[in-house]
């Protein structure tokens, strides 16, 4: 009986007490949607879950809104894109304490683009988008283009109106923006978060990006269409 008492039951309490530790991290972990410690691991399940096999991590940033602000507002979120062939993956992540990374709990983590069946091998997607007032967003801009020829990208943004869905062109040109992109790795461009106006008297808006590749003598080669 002393035996059981002074040597077996200390060990049993602290076997029970490492038990539940591991059971409250445990909790903790999957609480906070199953954090990983690195970027690419998240990446990596994601890419598990919709089927995604070899694609290769071209380029990331970080999504820092300028003039949207708030609690809302999403924190230490991060852009990443990824290419098979001529599918894109488009990932974003949010980093948490430490070294730890999670899909973004607020916006879509993760959706991929065959640009063989895009209509044009040059596609802008607005990450980490996020609604201001009078039909207006904010968002970052990142270009990919799969055509070795482009050299350099431009794009232009625009809230559409109900009203203006029928000459998009006419809308870009009137109140549409163009960020300026810098080159960060090899088919990718990116411009720093950039804020859209509303469209001008109209009741509801899409948000729509357009952008265009052009070869190293400023010719243009290919363009995507106006598209939400």
């Amino acid at each position: 009986m002393t035996h059981f008492r002074y040597y077996i039951l200390p060990r049993i309490r602290r076997a029970l007490s490492i038990l539940l530790l591991c059971l409250g991290l445990l909790s903790v972990w999957l609480a906070l949607d199953t954090p990983l410690p690195s970027s690419a691991a998240v990446c990596g399940r994601l890419n598990q879950e919709h089927y995604v096999t070899d694609s290769t991590i071209l380029a990331s940033g970080s999504i820092q809104y300028q003039e949207i602000q708030g609690d809302y507002v999403p924190k230490n979120t991060w852009w990443f894109v990824g290419r098979q062939g001529d599918t894109v993956q488009f990932y974003t992540l949010q980093k948490l304490a430490g070294s730890l990374w999670r899909p973004t709990p607020s916006t879509l983590p993760f959706w991929q683009l065959d640009l063989s069946q895009n209509g044009a091998p040059i596609y802008c997607n607005l990450f980490g988008c996020r609604p201001g007032f009078d039909l207006s967003y904010e968002a970052t801009p990142v270009v990919i283009c799969t055509d070795p020829n482009v050299v350099r990208v431009e794009a232009q943004l625009i809230s559409l109106g109900d009203s203006e869905r029928s000459n998009p062109q006419a809308a870009i040109n009137s109140h549409g923006v163009s960020p300026t992109f810098t080159q960060v790795a090899d088919g990718v461009w990116v411009a720093p978060s950039t804020w859209v106006p509303g469209p001008p008297e109209d009741s509801g808006s899409i948000w729509l990006a357009w952008c265009q590749g052009y070869d190293e003598n400023g010719n243009l080669i290919c363009q995507d269409q106006p598209r939400q």
